[in-house]
């Protein structure tokens, strides 16, 4: 699976792609024409669409990604939109919802925890009522059993060889450089985040980073870890991590009933089984 704004992806693209057989294209896509074009440049909602025709055309199996904000939210979780990527010939898709990282981090673009809340059941619909299969990081942390990152079930490798716990966890131990991937698996950043796993035992607050940054923090000084570019330990000191603690304490508030509404139905689920 690649992610990509298939900009480039014209019919010869599209049957390379096909000939080739093990790849599928995951396209990002911000909602309508202009929210897409807002993000990502004049013209590019435009150029999706033709991406998506020549991949339907060659019958390539294709999904889409999301980045939810707090403009985009409902815009695309709608009927609308979910049956436009349907019709264009989307099988599958990823919400991501918008993580405030890296340099100068904007927090006003994160969903609120009411839109959040909204998610964890608009999604479940969409599963059981379209065509389509769609995911949610991080609402569908139940279907995980909480975090995947640190080498759990995945981890990230960056652009220079740094091994990450996580894309959007930018610290690292070391790299991949002469090292077998039993020894990356068993690094100490590794072994403090699986043995903290999960981070909630609300299933609904996976996440470390964004969810319970204390965590985060116990992980980081445990392990030693170094941040991977200049600005990503932000997260951990002063008005940003303040920031990422006022965040998550809404959300825990906002999702404790939600929570508990989903574990009493999964339970009566279980026992008719």
């Amino acid at each position: 699976m690649v992610y990509t704004n298939g900009t480039r992806f014209d019919e010869n693209t599209a049957g390379w792609i096909r000939s080739a057989g093990n790849i599928s294209p995951a396209i990002s896509i911000e909602g309508w024409r202009e929210a897409t074009d807002n993000r990502r440049g004049k013209g590019v909602f435009d150029k999706i669409v033709r991406c998506m025709e020549n991949l339907k055309k060659k019958g390539i199996a294709f999904g889409f990604s999301v980045t939810v904000t707090r403009d985009n939210c409902e815009e695309i979780s709608s009927e609308e939109f979910i049956d436009f990527l349907i019709e264009k010939g989307a099988f599958y898709g990823w919400s991501f919802h918008y993580i405030p990282i890296g340099r100068n981090p904007d927090f006003s673009m994160r969903i609120t925890p009411e839109q959040r809340g909204s998610l964890v059941y608009r999604i479940r619909e969409i599963r059981k009522t379209k065509p389509i299969q769609v995911a949610d990081f991080w609402n569908d942390g139940q279907l995980t059993r909480g975090c995947i990152a640190g080498g759990r079930r995945y981890f990230h490798i960056t652009a220079n060889v740094n091994v990450e716990p996580c894309a959007f966890v930018h610290f690292t131990v070391g790299t991949i450089h002469g090292k077998s991937l039993r020894e990356i698996l068993a690094n100490p950043l590794f072994a403090a985040y699986q043995k903290r796993q999960p981070f909630s035992n609300n299933l609904l607050r996976p996440c470390p980073l964004i969810d319970v940054p204390e965590k985060l923090r116990d992980v980081v000084a445990e392990s030693d870890a170094r941040p991977t570019h200049e600005g990503a330990d932000d997260i951990l000191y002063g008005e940003t991590a303040r920031k990422m603690d006022e965040s998550a304490l809404a959300w825990k508030q906002e999702t404790e009933r939600i929570w508990a509404e989903i574990e009493r139905k999964f339970s009566q689920e279980e026992s008719r089984v």
